[in-house]
């Protein structure tokens, strides 16, 4: 005999409810890259991003690691996006092997001054080029599909490899928008390219 779910709210939904939940998610944009493809999040999704916000290696997210409930409410956020703004979270799935490698988005969560993309992978994914693909594609898609005037990258100031992944992306840092902050923060612009003629 089984006792109840700990966490029923991180079950996957079931008969109609898992049907619509899944034509929800086939209406949003799936992204391809060389090694990823940036998918819809799905609940089961969940187990992955709270690995990395529970963890130490969030220290550069949040100013702590998240609890449990802290990290679904995070996740909710994110994904919510899609319905509200049109723009949310995506999963970073590897195409050798299927497996999730972590999340980038364009959200505007809590105290978001505008668009924000972001990124985050797993430990066993860092350093091999995956956020650097599925940021380049994320951001493209805002630019151009969605029209986006602009993206900004929050980055804690001690966060080396985001900083070094903005400046990849060919953002800018805009000490403007770091000012409306009240925390130390540095804000990196991902503009349009224009085309001179």
């Amino acid at each position: 005999m089984t006792g109840p779910v700990p966490y029923p709210h991180e079950a996957p939904p079931t008969g109609a409810s898992a049907a619509l939940a899944a034509d929800l998610r086939a209406q949003l944009p799936r992204l391809e890259t060389p090694r990823c493809i940036l998918r819809a999040p799905e609940i089961t999704d969940f187990a992955t991003y709270r690995e990395i916000v529970m963890s130490d290696r969030a220290q550069f997210m949040v100013d702590e690691p998240l609890d449990r409930e802290d990290a679904w409410l995070d996740f909710a956020q994110c994904v919510a996006g899609w319905l509200l703004r049109g723009h949310g979270l995506w999963t970073i799935r590897s195409r050798a092997g299927n497996k999730v490698l972590g999340f980038v988005l364009i959200c505007m969560e809590f105290g978001d001054r505008e668009p924000e993309l972001g990124w985050f992978v797993t430990a066993e994914a860092e350093g091999q080029g995956y956020a650097f693909e599925a940021a380049l594609a994320a951001r493209d898609h805002g630019l151009a599909a969605l029209s986006l005037p602009s993206l900004v990258s929050y980055v804690d100031p001690g966060n080396a490899r985001s900083i070094r992944l903005a400046k990849r992306l060919g953002a800018r840092r805009d000490d403007d928008a770091a000012r409306a902050f009240d925390e130390p923060l540095l804000v990196y612009r991902h503009a349009p390219v224009t085309v001179l003629q």
